[in-house]
């Protein structure tokens, strides 16, 4: 009649993923409630093992007094890391949270938290990542990762830096209807104690001690083929990124900014641009707005004939930093090519595609060199008459001239095509000891005449590479190889590479018809080992251009590593690289760096030491970048780091030091 039951000795309540024991519960199967009169036992939270001395239920929510939480499956005694609480809440799979929480690291209370909230659901609660920088001095930044909402995560920022002051941080990440609409907003400011390195940067002399950055990306799928993407940034400085965000400085060191819309169907694409500066210290092309219109190759009715176009139409900008002399300038253009072509098979191998395009740009302004005369050069004599003396003062034309560019008004410059592509592909398959092989080869010509067009490029405005397009009269001859094997998903493979170079039909003087050799190679030879190659080299001068070697292995429990080096002629030569070795289970030891042969310069090197333990990982580094002289002779100092980092394992990607890996959200 009540449904209430009374269980003694070894009990287990399982409700789905939940998981209780005790030595006497008593349960309301009507209510959902139980509690359970001592004895010991514990909860499963996943992934937290939940001691305690008593417990209580209601509904779906756990109540424990006295609870010790762990994610460690260690004897207790033996565990790295446990929290206490008088008074525990837990929803499994939902959060936990408490007040005045105990940290302890083995046996040793490390830290006590007032309020403690766990998220079982995503990665949240606090983030910190302490450490020393030799420009930012000793550092805690630390972040706290909350749900606004079910499609909104928030994180506050507070950082702390002994060289550089305080800084805050407030960050939001949506993601609404399953990715249909996903961004994040990010801000943050610091009032810089020492926002110049040093007196001798003349880069950053100028920055203001007020700090801050703002950055919005938004992503709209407004239709099934149709989306919106916004990006923007607004800086207090060219700096700041680099000083407080490595991270995102490595991977773009101009931030973009823009608005675009795209609509993509079967045979075409088509969007508009909004592309704008907001900050004057950069260099930037604006487009306000550009639209284009792409037509995919398809065919032209029954016929055999095929079709293709590029079209756009755009207001464009270019806009200098405040710092430089250069004038801006800017030109309404409106530009469309289109391409008709015939495949064809001869022979029963060989394809030959035949083409003819014609291209039409309308510029509302272009470029102009104005020759003008520096001005007069004045005499001045002194003559006496009468004894009245007057000065008489001359004037002669000057011979010195200057030349400046000038807006040259509308043009409209033609552009014509012809040419064809050439292939054919052999093969030929044998059986190895380890399978099936086949070899690939495809030669190819791609043959290319552009006569002189109307107008030409250092008449016009230069924006991109529209503006660039001149007469060209070029063969590209090259060959395609391929190695493969067979895998269950069908062939895998081994060697693609692509040799060519390109034939100057239009050469006069003393230019050479055949100038660079041009290749590109992607090389699995194990399917942990992976190795790029590509390069330039200038045939006339018996001479290396520029070269990329990328070689990526991950494949081995001892060990992984990967090493790239840089090569331009006369620019860079760069060596980088890092290994990781894994010489006994729970430790491992990363080396990396970079170093610039043609300066002899050592750009960066650290190590780092990180120990796994049952249930917690902690990492330490060392990084040093060397002081240099720049290219305007000042002297940029020696740049040391420290960190240390410690996470749970049941959560890699929070815990103290990743949001350092990772800035924010």
């Amino acid at each position: 009649d009540t449904e209430l039951a009374h269980a003694y000795g070894n009990v287990k309540i399982t409700r789905g993923e939940e998981e209780m024991t005790g030595q006497s519960i008593k349960y309301n199967f009507r209510t959902e409630e139980g509690w359970d009169e001592g004895g010991g036992g514990n909860i499963k939270a996943a992934p937290f093992f939940v001691e305690s001395e008593s417990r209580e239920i209601s509904g779906n929510v756990f109540v424990l007094h006295n609870a010790t939480i762990s994610t460690c499956k260690n004897a207790k005694g033996h565990r790295h890391f446990h929290v206490k609480a008088r008074k525990l809440e837990v929803q499994p799979n939902t959060y936990m949270k408490t007040r005045r929480a105990v940290w302890y690291f083995g046996s040793v209370p490390s830290m006590f938290v007032p309020y403690w909230y766990k998220n079982l659901e995503d990665e949240f609660g606090w983030h910190f990542y302490p450490g020393h920088d030799s420009r930012l001095g000793f550092f805690l930044l630390s972040s706290y990762r909350y749900r606004v909402n079910p499609g909104v995560i928030g994180e506050t920022h507070f950082d702390i830096y002994t060289e550089r002051g305080i800084g805050v941080g407030q960050d939001f990440k949506w993601n609404f209807e399953d990715g249909a609409h996903k961004g994040d907003f990010k801000a943050y400011f610091i009032d810089d104690d020492k926002p110049v390195d040093d007196d001798e940067d003349a880069a950053t002399s100028d920055i203001d001690s007020s700090r801050y950055r703002f950055r919005y990306h938004d992503q709209f799928l407004p239709a099934e083929r149709d989306i919106i993407l916004v990006r923007a940034h607004y800086l207090s400085d060219t700096d700041v990124i680099e000083d407080f965000f490595e991270d995102e400085y490595r991977l773009e060191r101009q931030p973009d900014n823009f608005v675009s819309y795209t609509h993509l169907e079967s045979d075409y694409t088509a969007g508009v641009i909004v592309r704008s500066r907001l900050n004057d210290f950069y260099e930037n092309v604006n487009r306000m707005p550009e639209g284009t219109l792409d037509i995919f190759r398809r065919q032209v009715g029954d016929s055999t004939f095929f079709y293709e176009s590029v079209s756009s139409a755009a207001f464009l900008e270019k806009v200098f930093p405040d710092s430089s002399s250069r004038d801006d300038f800017d030109s309404l253009r409106l530009d469309t090519a289109h391409t008709v072509l015939r495949p064809d098979k001869h022979f029963g191998f060989l394809t030959v595609i035949p083409r003819v395009g014609i291209r039409g740009t309308h510029y509302s302004n272009t470029r102009e060199l104005q020759t003008v005369a520096a001005g007069v050069t004045l005499t001045s004599n002194v003559v006496v008459n009468g004894g009245v003396t007057n000065i008489v003062v001359t004037s002669s034309p000057s011979s010195n001239t200057t030349t400046r560019v000038v807006d040259g008004g509308a043009e409209f410059r033609g552009l014509i095509e012809i040419g064809f592509e050439t292939s054919f592909k052999a093969f030929k398959v044998w059986e190895g000891p380890h399978g099936p092989r086949r070899h690939i080869v495809e030669p190819f010509a791609n043959y290319t005449f552009i006569p002189e067009p109307s107008v030409t490029p250092d008449e016009l405005h230069q924006f991109d590479d529209i503006d660039r397009l001149d007469e060209q009269h070029t063969i590209k001859l090259g060959v395609r190889n391929k190695y493969q094997k067979k895998k269950d998903q069908g062939p895998f493979d081994i060697i693609d590479a692509e040799v060519f170079t390109i034939v100057d039909l239009n050469t006069e003087g003393d230019e050479e018809t055949l100038e660079d050799l041009f290749w590109d190679v992607e090389i699995f030879p194990h399917d942990y080992l992976r190795v790029d190659a590509e390069g330039q080299w200038k045939i006339a001068d018996s001479e290396l251009q520029q070269f990329n070697l990328l070689l990526d292995y991950n494949g081995s429990d001892i060990y992984e590593a990967r090493g790239e080096y840089r090569y331009r002629l006369d620019d860079s030569s760069l060596f980088a690289g890092d290994l990781t070795l894994y010489p006994v289970a729970p430790w491992s030891y990363t080396v990396y760096g970079r170093y610039e042969a043609e300066e002899s310069r050592l750009e960066e090197v650290g190590a780092q030491v990180k120990r796994t333990f049952d249930c917690l990982a902690v990492r330490t580094g060392l990084n040093h970048q060397p002081g240099f002289t720049r290219s305007d002779g000042t002297e940029k100092d020696d740049d040391y780091r420290f960190t240390v980092e410690f996470w749970l394992t049941a959560f890699p990607e929070s815990g103290i030091g990743s949001r350092r890996r990772n800035r924010g959200i």
